[in-house]
């Protein structure tokens, strides 16, 4: 379903482009090679990862500008797998989501006198709604999610070519334009996930999700 709904998502995207006969359509956005992806630092943004090996996995300071629609002021931090199938790019996340991939994770706002630690949210056990971390421990259960296709079309992270599979650690509203640092540690080894090509994915989530 959510590979649906980004494949009708970037065909707006795609009209909206091409409207007006007064004017040339404009160019589809380039898409970006791993390592550009990996020099991004707006979100939305993705940083190749991998998941077999306790410790750090990302680092990273960022900017976060101010959600326009489609894209709601929820900030989804999780993961991302592709494939040429839509089969092949569930294979992994639906792994990660049947056993869970515990791991810390830390986000602070920089652009204070000093910086503030921002408290995260997850999807609750049943699904339907948002509960506030009492930890930054997270990952017992993963649940899918949408991030704005069109934001990361116009970015260069998102190639119709290929099918998407997204999972959610946490997430946190973000209503205003700011800098911010993400850390994200792994808790335990997972040698079956060894091999295995993620990429963490920082973005807004869907209007209406």
């Amino acid at each position: 379903m959510r590979a649906v709904r980004a494949v009708v998502a970037f065909a707006a995207l795609a009209l909206l482009v091409g409207c007006g006969s007064a004017s040339p359509p404009a160019e589809a956005p380039k898409l970006l090679t791993r390592a550009e992806a990996d020099a991004r630092t707006v979100v939305p943004f993705t940083r190749g990862v991998r998941l077999d090996k306790a410790g750090r996995i990302v680092d990273v300071t960022f900017e976060a500008p101010k959600p326009e629609p489609p894209a709601s002021p929820t900030l989804i931090i999780g993961l991302r797998s592709e494939g040429e199938e839509p089969a092949e790019a569930r294979a992994v996340t639906d792994r990660i989501q049947r056993d869970g991939l515990r791991a810390r994770v830390q986000l602070e706002r920089l652009d204070t006198s000093s910086p503030e630690p921002i408290p995260l949210w997850r999807v609750s056990d049943d699904g339907r709604s948002q509960v506030k971390l009492s930890t930054d421990i997270v990952g017992e259960r993963l649940w899918g999610s949408d991030v704005a296709v069109n934001t990361l079309a116009e970015a260069g992270l998102f190639s119709q070519r290929l099918s998407y599979s997204e999972l959610q650690w946490a997430s946190v509203g973000l209503g205003e334009r700011s800098r911010y640092r993400l850390r994200i540690d792994l808790l335990e080894n997972r040698p079956d996930l060894e091999g295995i090509q993620m990429d963490l994915l920082v973005g807004y989530q869907q209007l209406g999700k």
